[in-house]
């Protein structure tokens, strides 16, 4: 059952730029709009942060706090209150300092968690580097793959880091041991094998059902397609798994000697790129403007969106941040139409957010939110 989660107030203690605020949501799509500098982006950071280690923008937890703040830890704090289906609950993220590193502390209704991360809700973010996502480096294009898969599958992400983990261990071995301890290397690879191959499969079916779902989006909108082009990817196409296994393992073992010198790994699971194309004249997505890639990275968004319709998912937040310039008001009003199609709450921001203005069914169904506004902080 797919549980409509939303947040209903949030409350920010010396986080970032903000001394303090408190928003009252009612509706499931928040704009805050303002100035640039006034904080816009802080809130989604604040909100990001109770599904990952460090948030969207990956700061570091000194960075979280308000910089002309000197004062105890005790009265920096994110607090939110969710509501899903009937039940209403608050949560709680404050910071505490062991061994002169600061640490994430959650509490659900008054009562610590014992995780660092628990699961409270499940993110999925949109930020100002991902327009210009197709010019990046392939690392940020299987990321952006990595993330829409992980909203809905938790495993996913855990077995990218159990992948991470064991690679590095692995280059760790052949700089002290050089190709020497065997039994070792067999082993740690062995776990690399197999967290690589379900990394590589999960990604492989989800561009399948990524690719139905651009097939089947609007005629009017254009077609474009994915493909992986690592060469694991490859050969789970061609061959039986167990063979494409095999081949991993002796890729692993036949590049020792040259990891232990580079150290870094040559083959690996990660060795691949996310390659968006228009399927008509195959041209790729890099080779359209600026304009046009937003247009297509908001296509992979509406496909993404139909893929949720089809599973169960649950207590999914969408952070939107500064992503609507460049697109004209025809194309803004298409993805708001989409998002409020499927349910889940949306936190847009926007320095002006006119756009939302000049459409009346919009006007009533969004919380408008200026930052600049005092009602809201104390500055």
């Amino acid at each position: 059952m797919n549980s409509n989660l939303r947040i209903e107030k949030l409350i920010l203690n010396n986080f970032r730029n903000h001394n303090y605020l408190k928003l009252d949501i009612k509706k499931n799509m928040v704009l805050i709009y303002g100035k640039n500098g006034s904080g816009k982006t802080s809130v989604l950071e604040s909100i990001s942060l109770f599904d990952s280690s460090n948030g969207f923008k990956a700061l570091s937890l000194n960075e979280t706090i308000n910089f002309n703040y000197k004062g105890p830890l005790e009265m920096f704090g994110v607090n939110l209150s969710l509501k899903s289906l009937d039940s209403l609950s608050t949560v709680g993220l404050s910071l505490r300092k062991k061994n002169d590193m600061l640490r994430k502390v959650i509490s659900i209704d008054g009562k610590l968690s014992r995780k660092t991360n628990p699961k409270i809700l499940n993110v999925y973010s949109v930020f100002p580097k991902m327009t210009f996502l197709f010019q990046n480096s392939s690392e940020d294009r299987r990321g952006f793959l990595d993330q829409m898969i992980s909203t809905t599958d938790k495993e996913h992400r855990k077995n990218l880091i159990n992948y991470e983990k064991y690679k590095s261990e692995r280059i760790k071995i052949l700089k002290k041991w050089k190709n020497c301890n065997t039994e070792w290397l067999d082993a740690v690879e062995k776990k690399m094998v197999f967290y690589g191959m379900v990394i590589c499969d999960c990604r492989r079916n989800f561009v399948k059902s990524l690719n139905h779902m651009l097939l089947n989006l609007e005629s009017s909108l254009p077609y474009f397609q994915v493909k992986l082009n690592g060469k694991l990817d490859k050969l789970l196409i061609e061959k039986p798994s167990i063979q494409v296994e095999d081949f991993f393992s002796s890729s692993l073992r036949e590049n020792r000697t040259r990891d232990s010198i580079i150290g870094r790994t040559s083959f690996s699971a990660n060795k691949t790129d996310i390659i968006v194309y228009e399927k008509k004249s195959n041209k790729e997505a890099k080779s359209f403007s600026t304009g046009q890639q937003k247009t297509i990275l908001f296509l992979m968004i509406f496909a993404f969106i139909k893929h949720l319709e089809t599973i169960s998912y649950e207590r999914i937040i969408f952070l939107l941040d500064d992503v609507f310039s460049y697109l004209d008001d025809k194309f803004i009003y298409l993805v708001l139409e989409k998002l409020n199609e499927l349910n889940v709450q949306i936190w847009m921001t926007d320095v002006k957010g006119d756009w939302i203005f000049r459409d009346k069914r919009y006007n009533k169904i969004v919380d408008k939110i200026n930052i600049d506004d005092k009602r809201f902080k104390v500055s």
